[in-house]
């Protein structure tokens, strides 16, 4: 948190020890519980401290204590008590004592989401506030409040708690999965720790957790190698390979950081190896949050110091990689640091994600993200809501797949022991793979006695992609036992449902999942019906012309009237049905006329027959528009033989043919086949009793 002590943010980022209280507290005077209580703030105990301050209170009623066990409320993060005592004394402050209290003030509300109070508590700060320093932050943290207040969390991001075996009473800290296993770093201890030598395991270890079913099980601490005795250990993360592991040594000396150094260790056939201290990144400071990253074409490690010449707090470094173990002089990443403080750095695929107090957040540590482009980094971009929160989220990692991994946050977890926001605890994230999931349902037309279409079993349903030129087939199943079908597809596809039994008239479904951007559920029924006597229906083979006798053109027009938009919505409707069907549709005139003309009318009649089937979705490389003008006349009447006007009108026809595909089709005839023609009229072929009513040519 913005101004939280130096050594409190070190403690929970670097080892995760929460709960340390001093050594046996005196409480039996005021005076000597007041003095141990300010020997435990001098030391950066907090907990102690405000411990002690409450007892102090409770047996003297000394006011005066109320603003220092306010601010150690907020501290350690309690955010609902801080921001109780904080408003007993600011919202009461009738002579102006506790002014510079008001920005505290603002930062529980913030921390506790009341985003909108908390905007009017900044601004009344800024507007009576002595702090410089603390103004611009007010400033700082308005921006992130009213980012918060239009931010939504994605439909399709889950965010889910460990669980309370990976998650203990205290803090949990580093989560990185590697080889199937999330390392990651506690303290094991379930109570609160006294530091007498005597009481508890107190030291933070890296430890290993495997899923068992839906959730991790048990953790194991590392061996001697790694988790070295009187030391904590922290900040792990692992190379992609999962061969090598970095992570932080700290010691302590009087409840404050002695050494805080970076290490690394190999895996070999037996384990991790002994770990060894990393050349070149660690120094006169505080070394933290090793990650090895790509930088120039090289491997770099990125990590967090508080290095002297710094931007302020704890900043973003890096170092070039010169072998095992060995890296160059450290780098300061000016471009993502603030005066505040910049912790956890994660790097994959060119993009650092790393937590900041000092950027415009909804509320204490948010996580960012920054592109690197090969010679500059991109203004970090907050994550947004869900993966932050107004309390401290933290630790971000990434598995390959880009769509998952885990952070730590400590937004109000299950089994904290203290506050509700006390701990940190490890969470996973995932970004939901979109799954479109398809009931269909099969019925059979209803007879004359019946009141519904009745479920219709035993059918085939299949569902094939139509979303590009050639279609191709998802999934097909039968179901014997019943009526429904499920299917699992795709987003940003376009599909065909055809259910089929033999002896009923199949039945096609159309419909999109363009646009779908979380897991839907849709329903399909399709409705079968009884295939009449086969007298009535026709076979369609391929290369035989069949002729669509509703066509009708304008005298010499080109354009489709709406008389004959059935037929070529019956072709449509053929090609939806069979996505593997190429056909060519023709265009013929009589002989009336000169040959040249005739030809180029056709063309142009086949070419708008075939636009409006393409216009409907059928892909364009699907139709062979074909103009023969007067080259395939079906009866005598071609140049130079006089004939009546209905002779020459059963020349005038638009046909199409299948040129691949399925090569029979059973179609229903809509219309009896023509009667015989005179000898000479009628070379074959199936042919409608009604006439094409085409103008002259």
């Amino acid at each position: 948190m913005k101004n939280k002590p130096f050594f409190i943010l070190v403690l929970l980022a670097v080892i995760s020890p929460i709960f340390l209280l001093a050594q046996p507290i005196n409480k039996s005077t005021p005076d000597k519980m007041l003095k141990s209580a300010q020997e435990a703030e001098g030391t950066s105990n907090p907990y102690a401290a405000l411990e002690l301050y409450e007892d102090v209170y409770d047996a003297t009623k000394d006011k005066s204590l109320n603003s220092k066990i306010a601010k150690l409320n907020f501290d350690v993060r309690d955010y609902a008590a801080a921001e109780r005592g904080f408003a007993k004394l600011v919202l009461r402050d009738r002579k102006g004592e506790y002014t510079e209290l008001q920005y505290w003030y603002a930062m529980s509300l913030k921390a506790n989401g009341k985003h909108q109070e908390a905007i009017d508590a900044f601004n009344g700060y800024i507007a009576v506030g002595a702090d410089e320093k603390l103004k611009a932050a007010a400033k700082r943290e308005i921006a992130g409040s009213e980012m918060a207040r239009k931010a939504k969390v994605p439909d399709n991001l889950i965010i889910a708690n460990g669980g309370k075996k990976l998650n203990g009473p205290q803090t949990e800290g580093s989560p990185y999965y590697s080889g199937g296993e999330l390392y990651f770093a506690a303290i094991t201890d379930k109570k609160v720790v006294v530091l007498d030598g005597k009481e508890g395991d107190w030291y933070s270890k890296i430890q290993t957790s495997s899923k068992a079913g839906a959730e991790f099980g048990a953790p194991v601490a590392l061996g001697t190698n790694i988790n070295r005795e009187g030391y904590h250990q922290g900040n792990v993360s692992l190379t992609k390979d999962g061969k090598t592991m970095y992570f932080t040594r700290v010691e302590l000396e009087n409840m404050a950081i002695k050494t805080s150094k970076i290490y690394v260790a190999d895996k070999g056939a037996d384990g991790w190896g002994a770990a060894t201290e990393v050349n070149g990144v660690n120094g006169e400071f505080i070394a933290q949050h090793p990650c090895e990253g790509e930088l120039f074409g090289e491997k770099v490690l990125f990590f967090v110091a508080n290095i002297p010449g710094g931007k302020g707090g704890t900043d973003l470094y890096y170092a070039s990689k010169k072998g095992d173990g060995m890296f160059g002089q450290p780098v300061n990443l000016e471009a993502l640091n603030t005066p505040e403080n910049e912790v956890t750095p994660f790097y994959r695929d060119g993009k650092l994600y790393f937590s900041s107090n000092g950027l415009p957040s909804f509320g204490g540590l948010d996580i960012y993200e920054s592109q690197w482009n090969g010679s500059k980094w991109s203004d970090p971009k907050n994550l947004g809501a869900g993966i932050n929160t107004t309390l401290d989220d933290q630790y971000y990692s990434q598995l390959p797949d880009g769509m998952s991994g885990f952070f730590v946050s400590n937004r109000p977890g299950p089994n904290n022991l203290k506050s509700k926001t006390c701990c940190d605890d490890i969470y996973s994230w995932e970004i939901e793979r979109v799954k479109v999931e398809l009931l269909a349902n099969t019925f059979r037309r209803k007879r004359k006695d019946e009141k519904a279409n009745p479920a219709f079993m035993e059918c085939t349903v299949t569902v094939q992609d139509v979303s590009e030129k050639n279609p191709a087939k998802v999934d097909e199943k039968t179901n014997p036992a019943g009526n429904n079908f499920e299917f699992t597809l795709l987003p940003e596809k376009s599909y065909i449902v055809i259910a089929t039994h033999e002896g009923y008239v199949s039945d096609t479904v159309k419909f999109s999942t363009v646009g779908v951007k979380k897991t839907v559920k849709i329903q399909k029924d399709l409705t079968l019906r009884v295939a009449k006597k086969p007298e009535l229906f026709d076979t369609i083979r391929t290369n035989e012309p069949i002729r669509l006798n509703k066509i009708f053109y304008d005298f010499d027009d080109d354009k489709i009237l709406s008389q004959s938009e059935p037929d070529l919505q019956f072709l449509t409707d053929l090609m939806l049905k069979y996505p593997n069907m190429k056909v060519e549709l023709s265009s013929h005139t009589d002989a009336q006329g000169k040959d040249e003309y005739n030809e180029k009318l056709s063309q142009r009649r086949a070419n708008s027959a075939a636009k409006w089937i393409i216009a409907k979705g059928i892909a364009a490389d699907r139709i062979v528009p074909v103009g023969y003008g007067e080259k395939q006349i079906q009866n005598r009447c071609v140049n130079g033989v006089e004939c009546t006007d209905d002779e020459h009108r059963f020349n005038r026809r638009t046909e199409f043919k299948i040129l691949s595909g399925p090569t029979e089709i059973l179609i229903e005839k809509i219309e009896k086949r023509e009667p015989k023609k005179p000898a000479g009229q009628n070379p074959g072929g199936k042919q409608s009793v009604r006439p094409v009513f085409f103008s002259p040519n």
